[in-house]
Order: structure tokens, then sequence, then C-alpha cells
């Protein structure tokens, strides 16, 4: 991948992007000084972790150097992937039911394909029957353009067919900026049990000529760069997500977020907020729940993990939660199951952050959140909010942990 656009130190995409783009040179590999700086990283990285120990429990203190080793993987699978030399191909992302950073979406499946400014591709495939799906060209970190595939000319039984690139293509046409980097595929899911992913091919069918080749770099010097780059990254996106989008006091939610600026599509407007509870407690959440083609909760830890959702029902959508006769959507945050249908489950934490996403819906709203001891529940939702007896909880269960399974092949 080359452009002219290095992605901040945070981003994954900056471990692969750094053999190409850092000043490194091989003797900071052979010297020792570029593994030197990982480990550095490393050790600063989990001061982090242990600096507000004090405030966190054992559930929490555990995810967060469990949150070191996936940050660490996640940013060796963009090492070693920049540099396979592999085929053109629409492939999952590093993001999935285990490795998680920046509270990716429970509903979702991501992913996509590299991509080079000033050339033209053709993607094409099938739709599939998520919910959503949605197509963005990047530069780095900057959108250059969003479509859902339900937006463009498809086929009778949902065949895709669409051309990729600088200029404007007669037909479905998806434009791409001169220092293009990535292609994204999101595919949000409302029924975990039925809908199905899209299947896509991409392919590269035309390039400027005067379009210069990529200068071959000393590969010890390749290795240097990304193995600093991969130290800094690991501090970098901890530090990050432990400071973003914090809301000023806990339990309460910020106003819709525009997230374009980094990366997000521009139909999100996600809705952020932080929960803390004692073992205790439990907080009821109430919303009218948006209009639109999809929305969601989510509860993460504090580490900005989503919380295993496949184990836990720590997510729910809309086509999976219920509201009230009322046409308000009640839900209960608490660390052990409460028999209300609309339960998050902490796993044990006691903190984290949670997101109302709203993609293309008519409003954003910011629910309101009620503290309350876990003994007050009967007395704090309505007679008429949906129960659910303990046979019923497990069916669910199990059903999402057969979803999640069969979602993520590995």
């Amino acid at each position: 991948m080359t452009s002219a656009f290095v992605n901040p130190s945070w981003m994954p995409h900056s471990v692969g992007e750094a053999g190409r783009a850092g000043d490194a040179t091989a003797d900071d590999l052979l010297s020792g000084r570029a593994w030197s700086h990982l480990l550095d990283g490393l050790r600063q990285a989990s001061e982090v972790v242990l600096a507000d120990h004090g405030r966190y429990n054992a559930a929490d203190m555990a995810a967060g150097f469990r949150h070191l080793l996936v940050l660490l993987g996640i940013g060796l699978d963009n090492a070693l992937r920049e540099e396979s030399g592999s085929v053109l191909a629409v492939k999952p992302s590093s993001v999935d039911a285990i490795y998680k950073w920046g509270m990716d979406c429970p509903d979702c499946i991501y992913t996509g394909s590299s991509l080079r400014g000033g050339e033209t591709y053709r993607l094409w495939g099938n739709r599939g029957t998520a919910r959503y799906v949605g197509l963005q060209s990047m530069a780095g970190m900057a959108s250059s353009a969003n479509v859902l595939l339900d937006e463009l000319d498809l086929g009778p039984n949902g065949e895709v067919d669409l051309i990729l690139s600088a200029e404007r293509q007669e037909g479905n046409w998806l434009e791409i900026a001169d220092d293009a980097t990535a292609l994204v595929v999101r595919h949000f899911f409302y029924d975990w049990d039925t809908e199905v992913a899209s299947s896509l091919n991409i392919e590269r069918i035309g390039a400027k000529r005067d379009k210069a080749e990529r200068p071959e770099e000393d590969p010890q010097a390749v290795v240097a760069r990304q193995l600093i780059a991969l130290g800094d990254f690991v501090v970098a996106n901890l530090e990050f997500f432990l400071q973003f989008a914090r809301p000023e006091k806990p339990n309460s939610f910020n106003a819709p977020l525009d997230g374009t600026a980094m990366g997000a599509a521009a139909e999100n407007r996600p809705v952020i907020g932080s929960w803390e509870i004692a073992p205790d407690e439990a907080l009821v959440l109430e919303v009218s729940p948006p209009q639109g083609l999809y929305w969601s909760y989510s509860l993460g830890n504090p580490w900005w993990e989503t919380i295993d959702y496949g184990s836990h029902q720590s997510s729910l959508n809309g086509h999976q939660a219920s509201a009230d006769d009322d046409g308000i959507l009640r839900t209960v945050i608490a660390h052990q199951d409460p028999g209300v249908a609309n339960w998050l489950d902490t796993a044990g934490h006691s903190v984290g952050p949670i997101i109302l996403r709203c993609v293309r819906t008519e409003t954003a709203p910011v629910p309101t959140i009620r503290r309350i001891t876990f003994s007050e529940l009967d007395r704090s939702v309505p007679a008429n909010t949906r129960r659910v007896t303990p046979a019923e909880r497990e069916a669910t269960m199990a059903a999402r942990r057969l979803a999640v399974s069969k979602r993520f092949s590995r």
C-alpha cells in the first residue's frame, strides 16, 4: 500500500505502513535499538494498566493485561500481512470476537481490501442478507466516499458489480482518492441466526501509466521500522481510548458524535457514555428507540473492548431488544441476571464505556441513566417490562454462542 498519508500511531495500520514510511535503518535492527523500543513500549503500556489498579476489580485488571496481548497481536497482524505479498482480495480485518479494540460493534463483520491511489478496481459478488452492508473508501484515516450496497443497482438475486476509481464511471461507482489506501466493508447483522454476510471479490483493472513503482526497501530497515511502530501502537492505542469521548461523570452520555475524522462511517452517529456500578447495584437506561436502518447498545470493559458478546448478553440491537408498551426501551446493566429481557451483562467488570450506535436513523437520542441498588430493580421498572425465565435466558445465550461461532471461523 503506498500513500503520502501515514496513519497516526494509535491506528493498527500504522504498523504496516511504517515499513515504507518510517526513518529507522538496518543499524537500528542490528544494534537491538528497534527491539528495545518495542519492549520499552510494552513496559510503558503495562504501567498505564497498573496506574489505576486501586479503582479496578480483578476482572478489570486481568482484562487490561490481556488487552495488551490483543493490541500486540493486532499490530503484529498488520505488520506481517503488509509484507506478505498476498493476492488482492476482500478479507476479514484483524478485529473479531477475540481481537477487540476501540469498542468494535458486536453485530458487525469488518472486511476490506488494500487500495492504491490512481488505480481502478472492479468489485463484484453477492450482497448477502445482512441488515446493513456499507462500503467506505479510505485515504489513511480520511474517508473518501460511503455507499450502502442497497443504494446501488443490484441484480435480482443481490448480485453486486461496481467500479472503484478517482474518475466518475457509468453505472455503479465508488470514488477513491488519489492517495487511496483501503476499502472498508461493514456488515451489521440484526437477526444473528439467519442473516448472511456478503461474498465479494475485487480485482485491479487499470492504473495510471505514470504511476511510479514503489522503491525497494532494505528488509532490515523495514523490520526495524515496524518493531518501533508496534511499540508505539500498543501505547498510543491504549492511551487514546482511555481518554476518548469520556463523559465528565460516570453513568452519563455525551451528545451524538461525528466520528468521520477518525475513519467512522458518515452515517454512524454513536452516542457514547460510561457506566460504573458496585456489586450490589444496577443501572436502568431509558430511551425512545431511534427509527431507521440500524441501532444497538454495546457494553465495554475499562480498556474499550466490547465485553464478550458470545458468552454474555453484553449487547442488544433493534431486532433483539423489546420496548415497553409506552414505546420506551428500558435496559438494565447489572452484574447478575435481573430477569429483565433487556439485560446488559457486565461479565464481572466494574466500569467501562457504553455506546448507542445509530446508523441511518432519524434521531440519535441520548438515554437517561438511573443508578439503583439491585434489590430496588422490581420497583424501578414497569410491571409490563418484558421478563424472561432462566430457561429462556439459557436458550438465548445458546443461540448467541452458536451465532458468534459461525460468524467468525477462527
